[in-house]
């Protein structure tokens, strides 16, 4: 039986809404088409460093993005990818996932970078093992400060959506991408949004390795800025037009100087990731990058972050299978379609 379910990305940049239909079967994924989708701009100082600063702009804008998408989201599911969120591989005893949830607290509370009792704690099983105390679960701990999902809660009450589902934007990614051939091999996603940048590690369709990096296409933006301090540029149409790209013709230098200084620190920290998963898993080292987000479309980025990681690099294309339904109009984002990676995710959730 088909089910629809409504998802709300909240970038720091931009509000995008979308409803999937979801078929039955093993793979609910399989079949999905996209029902509805709209986005809208976040006017700038409205979200700040990926917390909501104006609660009440905030409202209007989701408000006027779901109108634009035209669905009845009186209840939906909403994403958050902000960098305190904590993601680690942890082992627990196996035992039903409702008292998984409630033991978590005793497990980890020795183990995470804020007081348990500050925390929202959820499981993400990936795999049951036989121990030296019986069966254990292996899987993903998720430990975000309840304020940060206090702030969204409180900012999404004023726009009359009610939260069905509150999920880590890293999830959403690793349900768009990794599907079909994807599910084979080791894969690693990274989604470079504006003020942040998701690496999602997948080993053979599981989710392995989540990190954050609180850096993005904005540093770029900045950067280029600074570069042409005094005069007035579109910063972020330089830096999708010119980019990093080593070989830029020299009245573009200072432009490809300023993006490639700016971008350089994230690349690093992207391949010390990938880096310090291979050195965790002997033989399973990503073995190729599927790059979504704007900062996908960043000139010379895939290309300086395949040599830097030595591994090829694709954009990827979270619409890729899916079916289109007759509302939706795709023609104010044909080209940039990584950029939607996170909400056609968050919107393919089991609730």
């Amino acid at each position: 039986m088909a089910t629809r379910q409504v998802a709300i990305d909240v970038g720091e940049t931009a509000i995008r809404v979308a409803e999937i239909e979801l078929r039955g079967g093993t793979d609910p994924r399989d079949g999905a088409t996209l029902t509805a989708f709209a986005e809208r701009a976040v006017p700038a100082g409205v979200i700040r460093n990926g917390e909501i600063e104006e609660p009440g702009a905030f409202a209007d804008v989701v408000k006027q993005t779901v109108s634009a998408a035209k669905v009845n989201a009186k209840s939906a599911a909403v994403s958050i990818g902000h960098p305190s969120v904590v993601i680690r591989e942890v082992d627990v005893p196996a035992q039903p996932m409702d008292k998984v949830r409630k033991s978590l607290a005793f497990h980890v509370r020795d183990s995470l970078p804020m007081a348990v009792d500050e925390a929202l704690l959820d499981f993400y099983p990936t795999a049951e093992f036989a121990g030296d105390q019986g069966q254990m679960f292996k899987g993903l701990l998720v430990a975000s400060p309840r304020e940060l999902v206090r702030g969204v809660i409180s900012a999404l009450d004023g726009s009359g959506v009610h939260l069905s589902r509150v999920d880590h934007t890293a999830f959403a990614l690793w349900r768009s991408i990794c599907k079909g051939e994807l599910l084979q091999g080791t894969v690693a996603v990274v989604d470079v949004g504006a003020a942040t940048t998701s690496v999602v590690v997948s080993q053979h369709g599981v989710p392995r390795l989540v990190r954050v990096l609180a850096q993005g296409g904005n540093d770029a933006s900045k950067a280029v800025r600074a570069a042409f301090k005094g005069s007035s540029v579109d910063a972020d149409q330089l830096k999708f037009q010119i980019g990093m790209n080593p070989s830029a013709p020299q009245e573009h230098r200072q432009v490809a100087d300023a993006v490639g200084h700016a971008m350089g620190p994230l690349i690093e920290s992207i391949r010390n990731t990938l880096v310090y998963f291979a050195s965790s898993n002997p033989g399973g080292a990503a073995e190729r990058l599927v790059l979504t987000g704007g900062g996908a479309y960043l000139q010379g980025f895939g290309q300086s972050l395949s040599s830097a990681t030595r591994l090829p690099a694709m954009i990827g294309d979270p619409l890729a299978g899916m079916g289109i339904g007759k509302k939706v109009d795709l023609s104010q984002v044909r080209g940039r379609e990584a950029g939607l990676a996170s909400v056609i995710g968050l919107a393919m959730g089991v609730e």
